[in-house]
C-alpha cells in the first residue's frame, strides 16, 4: 500500500514545487534587467540557499561584481 502512495506523492510534490521556483527567479531576472538589484539579490537569495544553479550564478554575479559599479 505504501508503495502506490509514493509515486503519486512525489510527482504532485514535482508538479507542485517548481513553479514557485521558477516565479521567483523570474521576479528577480525582471529586477535586475530594470535596475532594482536590491530585489533581485532579495528574490534570488532563498533560491541560491536551497540550492538552484541559476539564482546561485546570478547572485553571485550581482553580489561580488556589480553592473552599477
Amino acid at each position: 500500500m505504501n508503495r502506490l502512495l509514493i509515486l503519486p506523492v512525489l510527482l504532485l510534490t514535482l508538479l507542485v514545487g517548481n513553479p514557485a521556483f521558477s516565479a521567483d527567479f523570474q521576479k528577480g531576472l525582471d529586477a535586475a534587467q530594470s535596475g532594482d538589484y536590491a530585489t533581485a539579490l532579495r528574490e534570488w537569495e532563498p533560491l541560491a540557499e536551497q540550492g538552484d544553479a541559476r539564482a546561485q550564478i546570478e547572485w553571485i554575479n550581482l553580489a561580488f561584481r556589480p553592473p552599477f559599479l
